[in-house]
């Protein structure tokens, strides 16, 4: 666990913490290959690639849209398992497929509800009907790059930074 997670930040109703210990997965489809991909995933997951800005469920495992014909695959790390190699195997010749755990840091906020500065500082439209479970955008928040993704089951938000301004983005997601 980073130094960022030795703790659980709380204020009033709302949690933060860094989401530890997870294997990260980005997945770009080769040209051509979108519909035999999504194949690929029906039959290893249950479930096709999310078209748009969505994230689904697959089990234990997380699928973020993360652009046209891109996705982060989430789970917890398996201790002496690559995920990416799995992957790999199961989208061989279909897609590129990059381990990407390490240059990147996953915060979530424990709340069903957007708060309101996080919505005023966000610029993205938290309200209930215009960013509803499984939705996901990529902005920039205060110079710096992000992915935020309302979780499926409605009961939080996901955001993912570059690992390298983890510190500078987990200060200004306390400070919204």
């Amino acid at each position: 666990m980073s130094d960022i997670a030795n703790g659980l930040v709380a204020e009033k109703d709302l949690a933060i913490s860094e989401q530890a210990d997870l294997a990260v997965t980005h997945v770009t489809a080769r040209r051509g290959a979108k519909a035999a991909l999504d194949d690929a995933s029906r039959t290893a997951f249950g479930t096709t690639l999310p078209s748009g800005p969505r994230v689904v469920n697959a089990g234990g495992l997380m699928i973020v849209w993360a652009g046209p014909d891109q996705w982060l695959f989430i789970e917890q790390a398996k201790g002496g398992v690559d995920s990416s190699n799995a992957l790999g195997k199961t989208f061989q010749g279909l897609a590129s497929v990059v381990d990407v755990s390490d240059s990147r840091t996953i915060f979530r906020v424990a709340t069903s509800r957007a708060p309101e500065k996080l919505v005023r500082r966000m610029g993205i439209d938290f309200d209930e009907g215009a960013f509803n479970p499984g939705d996901v955008a990529i902005t920039h928040v205060s110079h710096l790059g992000a992915m935020v993704w309302r979780l499926p089951d409605g009961s939080g938000y996901d955001f993912a930074c570059a690992r390298t301004y983890s510190r500078d983005f987990l200060d200004w997601l306390r400070k919204a």
